[in-house]
């Protein structure tokens, strides 16, 4: 595993918010996130059934990135990884490709950030939720500094998913569908990005 990532570097300048400055991080040298697993789901028309689709997947962040040291141990977020669901109404209007829904991932004691996600369209309009898609994750952390401050981040990466392409899997003659990510394109990379760096309070340089 990589050593831990320190950002002991120059500082940014908050506008206009009365705290002190935050810490500027060098994100270029990150190893991507990746989702490990991904499939999706689309019900049978059969009666009695359930008429709910569903995406899942997995993703997890393998960096370590040290904002600094505290008598109590590094200022400093850990890898960590989660799994994220999303389920839908498979008929009527809905459309969680909108971009609207905002999904959080499940919380467990060793996730000290909150990771969430929203499902947008993939490349063909016209194609079903479940066979072409894009997803849009986000990853928001915050750690208490040595002087007391709170230093905040939110990461963004977005990832295109396509039966045919990089999902493959089947359909069943009641109209069924069970897809997942091909075992050649696992894990999927996702280049995330620093959207906000924002000292919440106090000093955090």
């Amino acid at each position: 595993m990589r050593s831990p990532l320190r950002f002991l570097v120059s500082t940014l300048s908050l506008a206009a918010t009365a705290v002190a400055a935050a810490p500027a991080l060098n994100t270029t040298i990150l190893e991507p996130w990746l989702i490990t697993r991904l499939t999706t789901h689309s019900p049978s028309g059969y009666p009695a059934n359930h008429p709910y689709s569903r995406l899942s997947f997995g993703i997890s962040d393998p960096n370590t990135i040290v904002l600094g040291e505290t008598r109590f141990g590094d200022a400093a977020f850990e890898p960590s990884a989660v799994n994220c669901t999303v389920w839908w109404m498979a008929y009527g209007d809905v459309n969680p490709r909108s971009g609207a829904w905002v999904n959080t991932c499940d919380e467990t004691e060793s996730v000290q950030g909150k990771w969430t996600f929203v499902v947008l369209d993939g490349s063909e309009e016209q194609r079903g939720v479940t066979t072409d898609f894009r997803l849009r994750v986000t990853l928001e952390e915050a750690v208490i500094v040595g002087t007391g401050g709170v230093v905040s981040l939110k990461f963004e990466g977005e990832a295109a998913f396509k039966v045919g392409e990089n999902m493959s899997g089947a359909c069943g003659g009641s109209g069924v569908c069970n897809w997942g990510l091909k075992s050649e394109n696992k894990p999927v990379e996702v280049k995330q990005k620093l959207v906000e760096l924002t000292c919440v309070t106090g000093t955090c340089e």
